[in-house]
């Protein structure tokens, strides 16, 4: 399975990445021994994504439909 990675450098800067592993704790592993310098903030596969993508969807038809709602008064 492919996982993509955002990971954070010795210097503080974000870069993405992607691995592929037959499970998360495997990606982590992986990620670990390539970019031993970096750490993991986020990892995602692919049912990730589609579920954060289709949340984010549902949130912003929401706060469209509403216009009282927070997430549109700027």
């Amino acid at each position: 399975m492919k996982f993509h990675a955002v990971m954070i450098d010795e210097t503080g800067c974000e870069f993405g990445v992607s691995v592929t592993a037959k499970s998360r704790d495997m990606a982590y592993d992986k990620l670990q021994e390539d970019y031993p310098e970096s750490k993991v903030a986020q990892l995602e596969s692919p049912a990730d994504t589609r579920r954060r993508e289709r949340r984010m969807q549902r949130e912003i038809e929401r706060a469209y439909d509403d216009p009282s709602s927070d997430e549109m008064n700027y």
